[in-house]
């Protein structure tokens, strides 16, 4: 009987313990093609400039990119693969809802740490991608709103018209 309660209490033990902290690694590829990636924007969101902007406006929010198309067929596992040649592999791979397959990255780019989730899968016959990005540490403010308009000329900014 002893012997049983302590074999179950080391197994408790072992397997209870505090997940481990993420590490985030940098990856200026994947950061600067999500800098420029737009994000579907919503009523109650003030908005950035990009999809990393958008993530780190609200605390515990994340920014959503619209699809993007791919590929003319459906060849998900071709795609996959050329996303993963260009952007380097994923820090996890797993399945996601929809027969779409879900690439984890946990990006440091600009100072902050993000958690990025690319989804890859077919619609309608053709091959789609879109991420989904989550602001985890923000050290680099992103200012809300769109981004600025181009720069008036001097006269134009005197003139009230």
């Amino acid at each position: 009987m002893r012997m049983g309660s302590l074999v179950l209490l080391l197994l408790v033990v072992c397997c209870c313990r505090p997940a481990l902290a993420q590490t985030y690694h940098p990856n200026p590829a994947l950061g600067e093609m999500l800098a420029k990636l737009p994000y579907i924007a919503q009523s109650n969101n003030a908005g950035g400039r990009n999809i990393l902007d958008n993530s780190c406006i609200f605390k515990d929010s994340f920014s959503l990119s619209p699809s993007k198309e791919v590929a003319k067929q459906c060849d998900a596992a071709r795609a996959t693969a050329e996303f993963t040649a260009k952007y380097g592999p994923p820090d996890a791979t797993s399945p996601a809802p929809g027969g779409k397959t879900q690439l984890e990255y946990f990006l440091l780019f600009n100072e902050n740490s993000y958690h990025v989730k690319v989804f890859v899968g077919c619609a309608d016959g053709k091959t789609e991608t879109f991420a989904m990005v989550e602001c985890k540490v923000e050290k680099n403010r992103a200012k809300p709103g769109p981004p600025p308009k181009e720069a008036r000329d001097f006269w134009k900014k005197l003139s009230p018209f």
